[in-house]
């Protein structure tokens, strides 16, 4: 009876262990079948970066502390000293951000402390999913725009690795993703872009670059693709809460590298690529391609102009994160 008791006690233990793993399995699956269809398509499906805003304190740097954990900062790269009253949370959980630098959020921070950064620069391709909403009143170009876009993080942290291999110390190379901008096309308004920014400096006025005219900051190599025909839906209300997924696909030996924009998870234009690592590239403007992108870290910015743009979570998937900067 004594051994017929402890077989007893192993088999409840083999299946409380089983339930556990079972369990444990299955909080882990519907995390990857959550991934929205745009990402799934791209290969992304390890959520890497979930920023529900009105869920955790750590989600908002609200005290400007610039410790590391936290999912959003003001931003403060370029000596800039942001104005709180700019960006914060709001009851219903969401954030807002207005007013330019001044009040834009961002993934990652300048710190004082090593490494030198704090928050998340994302590398190695994503699939970038934000659920957002802003007035759509027509206002001047000049009182700026509602934007979810990305840097390259070797450039906002002046480390020198923006730098193009084999050119002066002062010739830059690095990347910008405008994964959304309102107000700057005609009517829907929506518009994404990349641009190559390279060069050295310019501060003030413009040069002439390889017979190219350059304004400051820097010359650049850009292309914007608008909405195709049809793609976008008349009725959008972007005073109500949208979902935008930018997705972006690194090159690899044998495929080239693309990013495309998606509204409630339906394609607005065609992907946008470049070369893959085996195309062979001899001309400046074949480096010139947003290929950078693969190379470096992107930095998630929010921003607007006068009037805010609101965000209720940023959920961001991967192959994995070992590509990331994390601090």
């Amino acid at each position: 009876m004594k051994a017929a008791g402890v077989h007893v006690m192993i088999m409840t233990k083999l299946v409380k262990s089983l339930f556990h793993t079972i369990v444990t399995l299955g909080a882990v699956s519907p995390a990857l079948a959550q991934a929205p269809d745009p990402c799934r398509a791209g290969g992304f499906e390890v959520k890497t970066f979930d920023s529900q805003l009105g869920g955790s304190g750590k989600a908002f740097d609200d005290a400007g502390s610039y410790r590391p954990g936290y999912h959003w900062y003001r931003w403060n790269w370029f000596n800039v000293t942001p104005k709180k009253h700019l960006s914060r949370m709001h009851s219903d959980g969401s954030l807002s951000a207005q007013g330019g630098f001044d009040g834009a959020l961002v993934s990652a921070a300048r710190s004082p402390e090593p490494p030198g950064f704090v928050g998340t620069a994302f590398g190695g391709g994503a699939c970038v999913k934000i659920v957002l909403r802003f007035s759509p009143l027509r206002i001047a170009p000049s009182e700026g725009h509602p934007s979810f876009w990305a840097m390259s993080k070797e450039h906002l942290d002046g480390s020198g690795d923006d730098r193009w291999p084999g050119k002066s110390a002062d010739f830059t190379h690095f990347a910008e993703w405008d994964i959304l901008e309102y107000y700057k096309a005609a009517p829907p308004g929506f518009l994404s872009s990349w641009i190559d920014w390279f060069g050295p400096y310019i501060r003030e006025g413009e040069v002439k670059f390889e017979g190219q005219t350059c304004r400051r900051p820097f010359c650049k190599r850009a292309a914007s693709f608008v909405p195709v025909p049809g793609a976008f839906p008349g009725s959008t209300n972007w005073d109500e809460w949208q979902t935008v997924t930018g997705v972006w696909t690194p090159a690899t030996a044998v495929r080239p590298g693309c990013i495309q924009t998606f509204l409630n998870d339906i394609p607005i234009a065609p992907r946008q690529c470049w070369k893959s690592l085996a195309a062979p590239r001899e001309r400046m403007e074949e480096y010139l391609d947003f290929s950078v992108i693969d190379r470096h870290h992107m930095t998630l910015v929010i921003s607007s102009g006068r009037l805010p743009i609101f965000v209720r979570s940023v959920e961001v998937y991967q192959e994995s994160a070992r590509d990331n900067l994390a601090n």
